[in-house]
This record gives structure tokens, sequence and C-alpha cells, in this order.
């Protein structure tokens, strides 16, 4: 029974934590930056080039950057450089992550031209100029030896050069610019380098700068070829090669699908694979063949889970009149969402497909995502796969965790940063887990348009282990399948619980789950291995719960337009949002029983309870986040971090 009415304690208003340093900086880090801090004041600093520079890295990059990347298709060092164009065509950001000493190794290629007397590089919390941390790189008369390590003010309107200089350039010339930065300067003007999605801001430009002063105006820049905004993951996992050489190749796509002239339209096309898959394969990469930029919005591939030689109808139409025997093809092979490219399994692990017993049926999913509404458009977007007759050592599947997609959950309108989580209870993973566990090696988080912040967090028992994924800038436009670094170990009983923030301050009234681009959803699809039978760990507040608490705010909070038998999205909606009620909603998700998919792909639940229904909620332990603990004389009372920004419901500041 809900017990109303509930009230927050005063340690809620930290729950729950900023991230703690996944990496912390060891005793050498620190004698690292006494040697950097010696050599700025010899003369290495604003308008001069360090005399030292990491001979073997920048060696190994100008390498790489100048020969073939067949030449080194075996090589090691293939993995770990990444590169980006920032304008698409000419300028080109390459870098390499030093995960060992905890700093990022940067090269930019066409950065200057001779028209150009500066050039700046840097990072922004969501992609605005307001408090961010540049880099500007100068060109005076010729001569590229001036940088200046600087901040922009609260508003964006002005540049301010940094007490503290952690841009180090170790080569830059007309063509050339190479420069390092730790993940951690401990330096509060500086944002932290981590591993969720980073905005990296540039322009360049040929007025004169006063960067010798200690403030000047940030240079506006209107050129959209001289200017931008990149989303990315800086800290990223290497590279994965793939070892086999003979591979398969496969296409699954639409076929010429007409768009709806409506919002929101999933759209069904189930069809025959073709091609030999009488022997086993492994698929070991796939890639999104998006030919609708812009409406396509996420795709899914489902396998029909039947027999061999079972037909399934074919069909090419609106989800919603699907024939129903092909609802059972639900089992997902590969998924795609907004901003994600091509995904890479690891060497020891691939997706199964075909063999003895293999129903050649699959569903192929597209959500189109049309808010114009626009008429005549045909869509023949899909997946390009490859596939490797050698199999591995490790048959691959993906698992859905976090929040049902049901209108039992709500947001309420005028927040900044609201969180529901979505559980997957111990008693779930131990019903359906081997002895030995799952490795997590790849993870995407997926929310609609209100998603600010997502993460995945482990327990195991009392005990919070490391995170499996967090993106504190987490953008809908930018749902990286990722690769993960840290590839977690879940053993039976441990529990995975995954929040979602969103922004509600446009809204006027409750958002709600569900599948519409308009409603909310919250999810992490895990890739991971070995496969096993569970396929859905997710869940929703227990429907006792919700039937209490709406009557409690009709007979106790007086709210009129509630409904004891009305539609749950009509009474969510008819209520007037206070603070206080506000409240009352966050602690009623926090601690009241759930209802929970503990699922088959064919949507049958596992045996480990009597009932998945008034399933407890794993709790969830409310800390003081401890911040930069080992940097020295971190935020100094005199200045803001530019980390720091506005604050949720919580009291956590994640913009």
């Amino acid at each position: 029974m809900l017990k109303m009415p509930l009230q927050l304690s005063s340690q809620v208003g930290i729950w729950p934590t900023r991230s703690r340093r996944l990496h912390h900086q060891l005793a050498y880090h620190r004698q690292d930056q006494e040697q950097q801090q010696k050599q700025k004041q010899t003369g290495v600093h604003q308008g001069r080039s360090p005399t030292f520079m990491p001979v073997m890295l920048l060696l190994l990059m100008a390498t790489l950057l100048t020969r073939p990347l067949s030449a080194f298709s075996n090589r090691l060092s293939d993995t770990k450089l990444h590169e980006i164009y920032l304008d698409d065509k000419e300028i080109k950001l390459s870098w390499m992550v030093d995960w060992y000493k905890q700093e990022v190794l940067f090269h930019l290629q066409n950065a200057f031209n001779e028209q150009h007397r500066w050039f700046y590089l840097g990072f922004s919390k969501r992609g605005g100029l307001a408090d961010a941390d540049i880099c500007f790189f100068e060109n005076q008369n010729g001569f590229f030896n001036a940088v200046t390590d600087t901040y922009t003010s609260p508003d964006g309107r002005w540049v301010r050069r940094d007490y503290q200089q952690d841009c180090e350039v170790f080569k830059m010339d007309e063509f050339t610019l190479a420069f390092r930065r730790k993940f951690d300067t401990c330096d509060p003007l500086d944002l932290r380098l981590h591993e969720g999605t980073m905005y990296v801001v540039w322009a360049r430009g040929e007025t004169e700068l006063a960067l010798e002063d200690h403030q000047f105006a940030l240079p506006n820049v209107t050129a959209p070829h001289e200017a931008g905004v990149k989303m990315l993951q800086l800290l990223r996992a290497d590279k994965i090669l793939i070892p086999e050489t003979e591979l398969d190749h496969m296409e699954i796509t639409l076929q010429e699908a007409p768009i709806p002239s409506q919002e929101t339209t999933y759209w069904c096309h189930v069809q025959r694979l073709e091609g030999n898959l009488r022997r086993r394969h492994h698929i070991v990469q796939f890639e999104p063949l998006i030919r609708t930029p812009g409406i396509v919005h996420h795709m899914e591939v489902f396998h029909c889970e039947a027999g061999e030689h079972e037909e399934i109808p074919l069909y090419n139409g609106d989800c919603e009149q699907m024939p129903v025997r092909a609802k059972i093809c639900s089992k997902v092979m590969v998924l795609w969402a907004m901003g994600a490219g091509t995904f890479t399994y690891p060497p020891e692990a691939g997706l199964p497909i075909g063999g003895p017993g293999f129903n050649p049926f699959v569903r192929l999913e597209v959500h189109f995502n049309n808010p114009e509404k626009q008429s005549g458009l045909v869509d023949n977007s899909g997946f390009r796969i490859k596939m490797s007759k050698t199999l591995r050592q490790y048959d691959a599947a993906v698992m859905e965790l976090g929040l049902e997609y049901t209108d039992k959950m709500a947001i309420p309108p005028g927040q900044t940063a609201f969180p529901l989580s979505g559980y997957c209870v111990a008693d779930c993973t131990r019903a359906a887990l081997p002895a030995t566990g799952i490795i997590i090696f790849g993870s995407q988080l997926h929310t609609h348009l209100r998603g600010v912040r997502v993460l995945t967090r482990h327990f195991r028992g009392e005990q919070e282990l490391r995170e499996v994924n967090r993106d504190d800038f987490y953008s809908n436009h930018f749902q990286e399948m990722r690769t993960l670094h840290y590839k977690p170990r879940v053993l039976p009983g441990d529990a995975l619980v995954t929040t979602c923030y969103y922004n509600t301050k446009d809204d006027q009234t409750a958002a709600l789950g569900g599948f519409s681009i308009s409603d909310e959803m919250c999810v992490n699809y895990i890739h991971y291995y070995p496969a096993t039978k569970l396929e859905v760990c997710k869940s929703s507040v227990s429907e006792e719960t919700l039937e209490n608490y709406f009557i409690y705010m009709k007979r106790t909070e007086h709210q009129h337009g509630v409904h004891l038998n009305g539609a749950r999205s009509s009474n969510y909606r008819s209520i007037e949002w206070t603070q206080p009620r506000i409240d009352q909603l966050y602690t009623m998700y926090m601690q009241e029983p759930l209802s929970m998919q503990c699922n088959r792909s064919d949507g049958t639940r596992f045996e480990g309870r009597d009932s998945w229904e008034g399933v407890a909620a794993t709790p969830v332990q409310i800390r003081i986040p401890i911040h930069r603990k080992l940097c020295p004389n971190y935020n100094p009372l005199w200045l803001k971090p530019l980390e720091k920004g506005e604050c949720d419901l919580l009291g956590e500041c994640i913009y």
C-alpha cells in the first residue's frame, strides 16, 4: 500500500551522485604536472612551443597520418587512432587516447591557411559557447608559435585567459597542429575529458586577437565553413579490427516503403533472408544504410523464432497492421539510432545466424519521425551485415535494460532534469544468467526528445560497482552504439539500474512513456556474451502502487480531474504539478514496488518468482559525491568551475 503523504529526506537532494572519477590520477601525474609547470616558468607557455615533446607518440601519430592505412592493417596502432572532419571536408581532427597516462594527443590537419591568423579548438558542455574551455592557436606573421588556454564567460561573449595553461603544443606550422591535454587538469576553469558525449567547438579567422590581454571579445565567425560544433565520444575504446579475411555480406533493407505524412510511424518489413544460411555464421559487423536522413529515427532487425521450415507471412507496411503470425519475429539481432555508425564485434564474439534449425525470416522495423508531415517520401533504409563462416569463441546477444514502454511512468512539466529509473533486479539475473555471468562489451543509450542524461549503475548485494555506461551530456541526436573501454562482468544476483534524466521546461503537461516521438523512453541496449535467453530486463511502477497514487491525488490532494477508472495518461495530465507533488511522484518511483519484465524473446517470463508483479526496487544508495579529491587546491573560493551549471530537482548540476 502506498503511504501518503511521502516526504523527501534531506539526503534525497543529492541522489544520484555526480560521476566519480573513473580514472584517479596517481602520484606520477602530480610529478608530471610539476615538471610541466617548471617548463612553463622557463618560457614554455603563451607564445612559445614546449621544448619537451613525447617523441615516440608524436612519431607514431605522424607516421600513421602520412602513410596508407592498409600498410598497417595488422598494427596495434591502427586501433588507437580516431579521426573526424570538423568541417566535413578539409579540417581533419585525429586523436589518440593514452589511458595509462590519462591524456589525449590531438592532431589537426589544415587548421590554418595563409589568410588565417588564428584557430581555436575547445570543449563545450552542450555545444554552446558559454562557459567553454578553448585553446587559441595563433599565426603571428608566419610564425606559428603562440598558444593560449582560455575559457569563455557565462554569457559566451568574452574570452578570458586561464590562470593555468594546459594546452600543451609540441608541433605547430601552416599545415599541422599537435597538442595534448590531460583527462583532468585539476583546473576548475577547464572541462574534464570524459567517456560520454563531448561537444568540440572550433573556429578560425583573419582578425587580429588581443591574446596577451586578460579578456577580449569572442570573435564572431558567421561563415559556416569557418566555425562549427561536433559531437563525439572523445575517450573512446580502441577500434576493433576484424581478424577474419573471408567474409560474407548481406543487406536487410526496406523496399520502396512510402513514408506516411504523420509524425510517428513504425514501419515493418518481414522478409526472407537470401543466401546460404544452412551453415552457421557469426555476424561480426553491421553498418546502417540511412536513405532518408532526418526522418529515420531508429531501426531494429528482429529474428523470427520459429521452426526451420515454418513460413512467416511476408509484410511491408505499418507495424500496427502486421499479421499476428509475424509478431513472433521479436528477437533483437541488430539495431541503430540517430548518430550511430558502424558497429564491430570484439574478436572473441559474434552474433549467431544460420545453421541447422534456423528460421530464415526476419522483421526490419523502422521508426519514421516526420514532424513536418511531409508527403511523397519513399525509404529504403536498413543494414549491411558482414558475417564469418569461422565461428568465434562466444555467441553474442542483445538485452534491453531500463523502463517498459508504458504510460505508467510520467515526467512532470517544468523540470530541468527529472529522473526515472528502470530496474533489472537481482532475482531476474539470478534466474536467467549462467554461473560465470556475462561480459558487456557494447552499449547504446536511448531516449526520445527530452532525454539529457542516461546512466546504468551496477550493484552486487549492497556494493555498488563501476558504472556500465554513463553519458552526462546525452543528446538524442547522437545515440552511438559504443564499444566499452571497461567491460563489466555481471553475475547471477547482480542488479542493473538505468536512470534517465529529462528536461521538460517547455512542456505544459506531464510527458508519458510510450512509442511516439512525443512520448519518452529510457533504454540501454547492451551487447554481451555468452548469449542467454534473457532479452528484456525492464520495469515500471506496479499497478497497485499507481492505483493507490491516483486515489491519493484525488481524495487527499483534491485533484478532481483524476478519475479512478480513467486512463492513466488523462489522470497524469490532469494533475496540477506543485513542487510537493513532484517530490511525492519521485519518491513513489524510488521506493514503491515494481512490475518487472524478466522476459525471453518470445515475451514469456522467467520462472524465478511466483509473480513478477510487486517486486521490491533495488535499493540505490544516496551518497555525497567526492569530486577531484586528488586535485590539490581544486575549486578556489573565488572561482566558479566551468562544469557548474543549472541544477535539477536533486541539487545536481548537469548543464
